[in-house]
């Protein structure tokens, strides 16, 4: 560690040692694009991390996943080696079911999925987003069903940019993006195709690897046909197939993280249909309405395969005044996983309220509720069908009080609420498939209790125009956390009792000459169990597993005319692996660590880029127990590409 360190210090003081130039570029105060109610970072009542279009690219990611992991408080894993749709953790909920407490949405619609499947961020592809919103602690009043975390929302670019990129790098990794824009005063055209492979990092005795292509097709049209209304049409088509290994013990992980024990390959792809509409009755009144469909297949070559059928529908009258706004809406969601011995429905159905008063020019009052219904159906081929409601609320008050022109205190506090997934009613058994553990439903389990939440959140901004600082500290109170208990033999999905979460958040962006800047964000997190009947208070007062206490993302940014460098270090402390809820497994999850580098540098319209992830060669791992871990990011890797502009 003390080397690594080292060369970091090196680099930094190289690049420190250039600083004779007066500051040129600014920071500015971001506005929320994705809330019904007018905010920025300044004025929002709840904790936010904002990333703009310009941070996207200049980060040079390979796909969402890792930039989320690279640059944001965000955790992210791939599920049980998939890394197409990766595991999410946010504000402690721990990697192995923390997805299912926070809601991910693109332009609004969420993608949360109504089984156990993390969401797939994999079919939005990076060079498509203008911006990314990190909503924490907050955002069930608008989005509901999962945003105990908060909300991770997706917003992608209105017209897209006209240009053509590719790229390749090591383990044959190659892909390429289309990109096309056309708008006039009434219209808006764009089109987007993008596609990706790799021959994989990770080879069986048989000389086979983990290969993967990903495919992602988009058309949209925005047309205004008068000045007060607006119309949006738009078709994705994303398939994607890959090989992903299984675990290895801890010996094999040490000496050759590069091995397999065999491989699970799946097919997936989906077909998303939105249509929307707004329309501006004067400056002071909207409505806004949109419906989405996705219709999906998930398939294990050689085992399971499902469908999947999702309508979404939601609609909200909004009105804004100078000193107070409204919105009035509603919500429902519609989903069936369809499969050879059943069908499997989870409908959501709901009604909010939300609203924001200035009572000066320095404060700002914001609250809302939300009401939602949510109803389950199991019909199987052959025995009696089941089902279940629950009705819900979610709840949020905040309030902001800005000091200065530049800085403000807020407050927040939030109720929310997780249901089960279709998948925790059931008891499940194991299948190894190519040498990856398989889920398959066997009996009913019951019907668990939904786990609630209360979210207390205080926090300072300050923003002027050479550093950003954000800080906040949040406590969550749980009951019936969901957990999976396996445990003898014995395993079924069911709640902890009560449990509890609470942390500190920082994050600080300081531009310390027009060529250099360093960032920093970093999050200390403590979740405990406090109360759990199912091993007679065993869990009792112990760590929540696979919850790293200290994550923390470093960056140092350095341009030059038209050469562009960004240098970043992620970190994750050790934790408990995901499976050990009584902290007693001999083996424990390993620190995280990561160094990237990357390089672009811009002429007339075409940019040149290389990017170098994992630069000093760490061994890093998610670890689910003892002799199960899954090498994740545990090598050298590399690309570099060409973009042009026209």
């Amino acid at each position: 560690m003390q080397k690594k360190t080292t060369c970091l210090s090196v680099v930094a003081s190289l690049i420190l040692a250039t600083n004779l130039y007066s500051q040129t570029e600014q920071l500015s105060t971001i506005e929320i694009s994705s809330s019904y109610l007018k905010s920025n970072e300044k004025t929002a009542t709840f904790s936010t991390e904002i990333y703009t279009n310009d941070e996207i690219k200049k980060s040079k990611a390979k796909d969402i996943y890792d930039f989320l992991n690279s640059q944001t408080s965000i955790n992210i894993a791939p599920s049980y080696g998939n890394s197409f749709t990766q595991k999410i953790d946010l504000r402690g909920y721990g990697i192995g079911d923390g997805y299912q407490n926070v809601v991910v949405s693109v332009n609004g619609r969420r993608i949360n999925n109504i089984d156990m499947q993390p969401q797939l961020l994999s079919a939005i592809p990076l060079s498509n987003i203008k911006k990314i919103e990190i909503i924490k602690g907050s955002g069930s009043v608008q989005y509901g069903d999962g945003a105990n975390a908060g909300v991770i929302n997706i917003i992608t670019n209105g017209k897209n940019d006209n240009y053509i990129m590719a790229h390749m790098g090591n383990d044959d990794t190659k892909g390429g993006t289309l990109s096309l824009g056309f708008n006039n005063e009434n219209l808006i055209i764009n089109a987007l195709l993008d596609y990706s492979s790799t021959n994989g990092t990770r080879e069986d005795s048989s000389n086979t690897k983990d290969s993967n292509h990903n495919r992602n097709r988009k058309v949209e049209l925005i047309y205004f046909p008068t000045e007060n209304l607006e119309l949006r049409a738009g078709r994705t088509l994303s398939d994607m197939r890959l090989k992903y290994a299984g675990s290895l013990t801890k010996d094999e992980y040490k000496s050759n993280p590069n091995q397999s024990n065999g491989f699970t390959e799946q097919y997936f792809n989906s077909y998303l249909t939105t249509l929307g509409a707004t329309y501006n009755l004067n400056k002071n009144y909207s409505f806004d309405v949109n419906y989405n469909r996705e219709d999906k297949l998930s398939e294990f070559v050689g085992s399971s395969k499902s469908q999947y059928e999702y309508e979404s529908f939601n609609a909200s009258f909004n009105i804004k005044k100078d000193d107070y706004s409204i919105v009035l809406g509603t919500d429902t969601f519609d989903g069936d996983r369809i499969s050879s011995s059943n069908i499997t429905n989870k409908t959501n159905k709901s009604l909010f309220v939300s609203a924001d008063y200035q009572v000066s020019k320095d404060l700002k009052f914001s609250a809302g509720m939300r009401r939602e219904k949510v109803e389950y159906e199991y019909n199987p081929t052959s025995g009696n069908s089941l089902g279940t409601a629950e009705y819900l609320n979610a709840y949020d008050i905040g309030v902001n009080y800005s000091l200065s022109d530049s800085s403000s205190i807020f407050a927040n506090y939030n109720r929310s609420y997780q249901t089960p997934d279709i998948d925790r009613f059931f008891s499940s058994s194991w299948t190894n498939i190519g040498g990856t553990w398989v889920q398959t439903v066997s009996s009913f389990n019951g019907f668990i209790e939904p786990a609630k939440v209360k979210n207390y959140t205080i926090g300072y901004s300050n923003i002027q125009k050479d550093n950003k600082l954000k800080i906040s500290l949040f406590r969550s109170e749980l009951t019936n956390e969901i957990y999976y208990y396996n445990v003898g033999g014995a395993n079924k999905n069911t709640n902890i009792d009560k449990s509890h979460k609470y942390g500190l958040e920082i994050f600080d962006k300081y531009l310390i000459n027009k060529n250099l800047y360093a960032s920093i964000n970093y999050s200390y997190i403590i979740a405990k169990i406090d109360n759990e009947n199912e091993e007679n208070g065993a869990y009792d007062g112990k760590d929540l597993p696979g919850v790293s206490k200290h994550n923390l993302t470093l960056n140092l940014g350095y341009t030059y005319k038209k050469l562009n460098t960004i240098l970043s270090y992620t970190y994750r402390s050790s934790a408990y692996a995901a499976n050990d809820f009584e902290n007693n497994f001999e083996q424990k999850q390993e620190a995280y660590k990561s160094t990237d580098l990357n390089v672009s540098y811009d002429f007339k319209n075409i940019e040149v880029f290389a990017k170098v992830q994992n630069l000093f060669d760490e061994d890093n791992g998610l670890w689910i127990k003892d002799d199960s871990i899954y090498p994740v990011n545990f090598e050298r890797t590399y690309y570099a590409g060409i973009k042009y502009k026209f």
